[in-house]
């Protein structure tokens, strides 16, 4: 499943023109040519990838060395042609700000998505429960996005104005995404062919409760700074100003959060797993040391993208690819997994780098703030593991990085 949602991601980035940004971004982004014209470039875009994700399957079965993937990628195509018809009624709720009607569907929709999982997972305890479910939930989906703006409704409409403008600021979304994509899934693309699918499985269950803490940050970034900064149409020191005790009120709620979850995470493996992926203790807590570096980016991600700097996210990312493909495969055979795995945390700082550079000179560096904050992060991350150690639930935080074992830690 690691390998299929890679190559959906892929797929899905190769021809991505940030409608969702566009409609949130675009003074005209609400009008009805604008919205039409954002869904019919959409449903060409979901038509497209399903059929590429269909041809692909043999291919991706051969270089992955996995024979059942020429069965199960032809069903998960289905997943684009659903998401094409998807009403940009998502977009518009986001630009309006209306979080809380928004919150209401995405919450009715993920509660149901669980029940379906759930229930096919115990019917069929296989891959298909993941796989038939995501097409179930993609139709479903489709469905219940026509519901969440009354009235809005959509033709099939390119009106050139409009298409223009979504293909003009889509171009540079089109390439950030193309290297987010590379950045974002170096890790599975490569070790999938250097490690067993066991043990790829291991490093999939680390790395998605990693990705789950910065997806939480990537919706406040998404959903309040980017349209915040967006509606303020002003420059970047005035937008610095406005935002910078919202910034500092968020973060400093997500550094307390994530400095538990990381002294408590090999007992959070222990908890939700067997014997079989208690490896993944060993992995989490380096990859959470990157989340941390991969909030400040997010944050800073989406107050450039709201002054309409979409190109920052292609060279942010650009970086921490660099540091990927230099670091990663020297690191993997020093050290093995656990080497590679603190090279992928590496390159969240390196991103972050990149965005501070960038931001400095549009004159929203935040970078006094975030050196304080990355200090009360780690010191928070100390207490608490001492706190659990005291307590009887956990070791000693030179246990949670058990650093003299990295040499053939995991193999």
């Amino acid at each position: 499943m690691v390998i299929v949602n890679t190559i959906r991601t892929g797929v899905a980035l190769l021809s991505d023109i940030g409608i969702n940004q566009n409609i949130v971004s675009n003074p005209k982004g609400d009008t009805p040519d604008f919205l039409d014209t954002a869904w019919t470039l959409q449903v060409i875009r979901g038509v497209f990838l399903g059929t590429v994700c269909f041809l692909l399957s043999s291919a991706a079965a051969q270089f992955f060395r996995a024979p059942e993937l020429r069965y199960i990628l032809p069903v998960a195509a289905m997943f684009f042609l659903f998401g094409g018809f998807f009403s940009t009624g998502h977009s518009l709720l986001q630009k309006r700000m209306e979080i809380k009607r928004l919150s209401y569907f995405e919450i009715g929709d993920a509660t149901l998505s669980l029940v379906v999982h759930v229930v096919l997972a115990l019917i069929t305890p296989t891959i298909w429960a993941l796989i038939l479910g995501s097409a179930i939930m993609a139709a479903f989906s489709m469905l219940l996005s026509f519901q969440m703006v009354p009235g809005l409704r959509h033709r099939v409409l390119i009106h050139r104005e409009s298409a223009r403008e979504l293909i003009h600021f889509g171009k540079w979304i089109l390439f950030s995404s193309l290297i987010w994509f590379a950045s974002m899934n170096f890790d599975r693309l490569y070790l999938a062919r250097e490690i067993p699918l066991a043990l790829l499985g291991v490093f999939g269950i680390a790395r998605t409760l990693a990705d789950t803490v910065t997806q939480v940050a990537g919706r406040g970034g998404s959903l309040l700074i980017f349209p915040m900064v967006s509606a303020m149409q002003a420059d970047g020191a005035d937008v610095r100003r406005r935002l910078r005790q919202s910034r500092r009120t968020l973060l400093l709620l997500a550094a307390p959060g994530l400095a538990l979850f990381l002294s408590l995470s090999d007992l959070v493996i222990r908890l939700l797993y067997d014997h079989r992926y208690q490896e993944a203790g060993v992995l989490l807590p380096i990859l959470l040391l990157g989340v941390w570096f991969a909030i400040l980016s997010t944050v800073n991600e989406s107050i450039l993208l709201g002054l309409r700097k979409p190109a920052t996210t292609a060279f942010a990312n650009l970086a921490k690819l660099l540091v990927y493909i230099v670091g990663v495969p020297i690191a993997f055979h020093a050290y093995g997994i656990v080497g590679a795995v603190a090279f992928f945390s590496l390159g969240e700082v390196a991103k972050y780098a990149t965005l501070w550079i960038i931001g400095r000179r549009q004159h929203v560096g935040f970078i006094r703030d975030d050196v304080l904050l990355t200090g009360l992060f780690l010191l928070a991350a100390v207490l608490f593991r001492e706190v659990a150690h005291v307590i009887g639930l956990t070791g000693t935080i030179a246990e949670l990085f058990p650093w003299v074992r990295l040499p053939g830690a995991l193999s």
